[in-house]
């Protein structure tokens, strides 16, 4: 069963998520946090520990990134 959150640029703490807890919060699959942080363009900042690690992804930057693709109110 999947958690229902109301998500807005602030919505994300001063921790750490993995992408899965990211997709559940924005309530995408996970590949799209995936595509999101291999973006060329403008990616989303990902972290690893170590090598073989599991990616992380820090919530100041999660919040910066939802704030600057936010769409203006007529398009939504």
């Amino acid at each position: 069963m999947t958690q229902e959150y109301e998500v807005n640029v602030d919505s994300f703490n001063d921790r750490y998520y993995r992408p899965d807890e990211i997709a559940d919060m924005l309530n995408v699959d996970r590949s799209t946090v995936y595509r999101m942080i291999k973006d060329i363009a403008d990616p989303l900042p990902a972290y690893r520990i170590n090598d073989k690690g599991p990616l992380r992804v820090h919530g100041k930057d999660i919040n910066k990134y939802l704030e600057s693709h936010k769409v203006r109110p007529e398009y939504e």
